[in-house]
């Protein structure tokens, strides 16, 4: 992230976690549980483990996960170069036995430390597994490795240990380093058995590869399973009926330690969201202001994230932020007095971009094929940004309309990109809020699948901004047109 250092908090609880559910069961174990870390990944550029996620590392968060099944002991399988904190008291360390033999090597490692029966494993890179899908291994009372389509998942798999152990040393033996080939001489040893994934399953097993599958992941991940009754008009009430909705959590955002503002919004990208609000209030006018994101471990003690601290470089002015003022299209301001204060801190640009209809009316259909958490939740708004060629720059969804563009416009202003040739595209209504915003990061074509206010569209006029509403696969309407 350009100008801007996060920092993630040690996991100081996560002791005491273990410890809680180290205690539920008192009936010997017959399987112990290892989470594989790897080491730094030359296609991501970092390593893996410890991304952040939900306010953790990413191994963290694996853990938790693991110490939830209850296993004998908990193994965290890494590389000897690897930095990890002593702090984890329960979870025990296992290094690479043989540098350089890749996943076979960890596991060699991690079935000569165990002595259970059975050792259950999972990838560091697997942010969505579920326990639940976890606990259909071990249910299986036997060696299982999920299939996926023609390959096997074998890094989330249940293994006899001390078979799998004299395997893999006649492979290693053998300069065999191949898992997926190890696997498959398992099958037909007998030793584990393959069961398909059901569709429903596939996101188990969504790999974290580079920073566009985290980036892609983050975005389709925050949606919630419920039960509802559903009722049909042709068929009456179908009981107990599983559907998914968009999730929504408060943010507290402090700046230098002092609270500024409380949203609500769909948890993901919440460093961009809160540069993109910090922007857009004028608190910080570019992202090397910013020196650090960090979490709140004294209010988010497990993890959680929903209180963040930006350290800034500056001194801000607190009384320049307005989010409060123009919440609503109902919050009573005048329009006149209100667009001049908006001009106060965003001058209206020169001139707008130029764009054929044909790339607008492209626009919807790329937003769509996009969205993958609205296709399952139908509850987010969404922000895009396009070129003037009609391809797709960047997406950001959130239960909040400004949120979604606070994201767009903060991973914009945190990674130097240039907005002044771009098209903002909204899935909703497009209110004055939304355009000042749009001005305030420079933004000359904004469209958006339904209505403007009447507000946005004196903004537009005043501002420079080309702005269209209703946008549609058959046409659209052109409010205010500024072309080069």
């Amino acid at each position: 992230m350009s100008g801007t250092q996060q920092k993630i908090q040690r996991p100081k609880k996560f002791v005491h976690f273990w410890r809680k559910r180290k205690r539920v069961s008192e009936d010997p174990p017959t399987f112990d549980a290892a989470l594989i870390a790897g080491g730094k990944s030359s296609r991501f550029g970092e390593d893996k483990a410890f991304l952040d996620w939900k306010g953790q590392p990413l191994y963290v968060h694996q853990l938790r996960k693991l110490a939830q099944l209850n296993p004998g002991k908990i193994f965290l399988s890494t590389n000897a170069d690897q930095d990890f904190p002593a702090v984890l008291e329960g979870v025990e360390r296992v290094v690479d036995c043989q540098p350089g033999l890749g996943p076979i090597g960890a596991l060699q490692s991690i079935f000569k430390a165990s002595s259970a029966k059975f050792v259950l494993t999972l990838a560091v890179d697997l942010p969505l597994m579920e326990v639940s899908f976890l606990r259909q291994l071990l249910e299986k009372n036997s060696g299982s490795v999920p299939e996926t389509g023609r390959h096997t998942e074998p890094l989330v798999a249940l293994y006899p240990r001390r078979e799998m152990l004299e395997l893999i040393e006649t492979a290693i033996s053998e300069e065999n380093l191949k898992l997926q080939s190890l696997v498959r001489t398992a099958v037909e040893a007998g030793l584990v058995k393959t069961f398909p994934v059901e569709e429903s399953e596939l996101g188990n097993f969504s790999n974290v590869n580079s920073p566009a599958d985290l980036d892609s992941i983050q975005q389709g991940q925050f949606d919630e399973a419920t039960l509802l009754d559903r009722y049909r008009v042709d068929s009456g009430f179908d009981s107990a009926v599983t559907d998914r909705v968009a999730a929504e959590e408060p943010l507290e955002v402090r700046v230098n330690g002092k609270s500024v503002s409380v949203m609500m919004r769909t948890p993901g990208h919440d460093d961009e969201l809160v540069a993109g609000f910090l922007f857009t209030e004028r608190i910080i006018t570019g992202g090397d202001e910013i020196q650090e994101i960090a979490h709140c471990p004294d209010v988010d003690p497990e993890g959680v994230g929903n209180t963040l601290d930006v350290r800034l470089a500056i001194e801000p002015d607190f009384d320049a932020l307005t989010r409060h003022v123009f919440t609503s299209s109902s919050c009573g301001v005048c329009g006149k007095a209100t667009i001049e204060s908006v001009f106060q801190n965003f001058p209206p640009l020169e001139r707008s971009l130029k764009v054929e209809p044909e790339i607008i009316l492209s626009l919807p259909g790329k937003l769509r094929a996009a969205r993958e958490t609205f296709d399952k939740t139908g509850g987010l708004h969404a922000s895009a940004l396009f070129s003037a060629q009609g391809e797709m720059l960047l997406l950001r969804e959130d239960v909040g309309r400004h949120n979604a563009l606070d994201k767009v416009i903060g991973h914009a202003v945190t990674h130097e990109m240039d907005l002044s040739k771009v098209i903002l595209l909204v899935s909703g209504r497009v209110s004055f809020e939304l355009m000042q915003k749009a001005l305030a990061a420079r933004i000359p074509v904004v469209a958006g699948i339904s209505a403007p206010s009447s507000l946005a569209v004196k903004l537009a006029k005043e501002s420079g901004q080309t702005l269209i509403g209703f946008l549609r696969q058959k046409g659209f309407n052109r409010y205010h047109c500024s072309e080069q």
